[in-house]
């Protein structure tokens, strides 16, 4: 009888801790602790100028990770991201100096993005490789085409009626956040409500049983890959508004902090269907936060690559911790039915 209530209590605990988001609520946690530590070196850390200059730094890397935790949910990768944000640009660059409108050069550009998308799927799925090949192949490929086509110089001198557009602001806000909050409020209201949209959990945790059940997996993986592809797009034109300029070397060593923007945020890089944008949008909170902190605090900017290195092995390792959880839960649940 005692063993009963014991396991009893055990097992509500257990699932205490399943219903709670463990990792985000680290991730708020850290985010506190950050704050008042960086407040006391540089007070103007709290200030809201500083806040909205510090996600206007990492909008790109917001963007685009939106399209990443879809991607990561359904148990693939994709590091096109970074030679497909500078094409982007570059092109996007290249159409208005051109003197073509500009909502019909973003058309263009997008639709470009979308296609490139398309081609990494269809390769991963034609030549049966991990997405990480592919799309490793893709990346490869357009920083070399982006040297290339502008011989490694800065696009600059944008036509006036774009330099205006790009000085707006709405509600005090620049358009690349705006963009960025749009994205989010449409990407959390889809993947928590949409069916189509939330297809990623059940193909991500078993493809195999997805594809049974009716779903077409070839044509969802297709939908995956092309959204990534085409939020790198607009993460591209984005970086337009940005900068004023295009340049090649836009995007270097920007998937790897995506990636861990959305591993902080509780996706699985070890296995599909478990993440979501509230904890992405925690996650991107928390990481530029712990970047703008070097600045503040005079640390030199060169650790940023080992705070990722360290960050991303973290966020595996909570993120698998996690899961050991949830996979304890289900056991007692089903040897207590059987006990019943």
């Amino acid at each position: 009888m005692r063993s009963k209530q014991e396991n009893n209590k055990k097992l509500f605990l257990l699932n205490k801790l399943k219903s709670l988001d463990v990792q985000n609520y680290v991730l708020i946690v850290l985010m506190i602790l950050l704050i008042v530590s960086i407040s006391f070196v540089n007070p103007k850390f709290l200030r809201l100028r500083s806040f909205e200059a510090m996600i206007n730094n990492y909008t790109l890397e917001g963007i685009m990770a939106l399209g990443m935790t879809l991607v990561i949910i359904s148990g693939g990768i994709d590091l096109s991201i970074a030679g497909i944000m500078p094409f982007s640009a570059i092109i996007y660059a290249y159409l208005i100096k051109a003197e073509i409108n500009i909502y019909i050069s973003m058309l263009i550009v997008l639709i470009i993005a979308l296609f490139l998308g398309f081609i990494n799927n269809f390769l991963r799925s034609l030549l049966k490789v991990h997405p990480f090949v592919v799309t490793l192949a893709m990346q490869l490929t357009l920083k070399g085409l982006n040297l290339v086509i502008t011989d490694s110089q800065v696009i600059t001198d944008f036509p006036e009626n774009f330099t205006k557009l790009s000085n707006v602001k709405i509600l005090g806000l620049s358009i690349p956040i705006l963009v960025l909050i749009v994205l989010v409020i449409f990407y959390g209201v889809m993947l928590s409500q949409n069916r189509y949209f939330r297809y990623v959990y059940f193909v991500g945790s078993n493809p195999r049983a997805a594809e049974l059940s009716g779903i077409n997996t070839r044509r969802y993986f297709r939908f995956i890959y092309m959204q990534s592809g085409l939020l790198a797009g607009i993460a591209g034109i984005i970086a337009c508004f940005i900068f004023n300029s295009a340049h090649a070397s836009y995007g270097t060593g920007i998937e790897t902090r995506v990636i861990t923007i959305v591993a902080a945020g509780g996706a699985s890089m070890i296995r599909g269907g478990i993440g979501n944008i509230r904890g992405t949008v925690l996650g991107l909170i928390f990481i530029s936060m712990v970047y703008s902190s070097f600045i503040m605090s005079g640390i030199s900017t060169y650790y940023q690559d080992v705070v990722t290195g360290l960050l991303l092995i973290l966020a595996v390792v909570f993120s698998e911790k996690f899961r050991e959880i949830n996979i304890k839960t289900n056991i007692f649940k089903k040897r207590e039915e059987e006990n019943v």
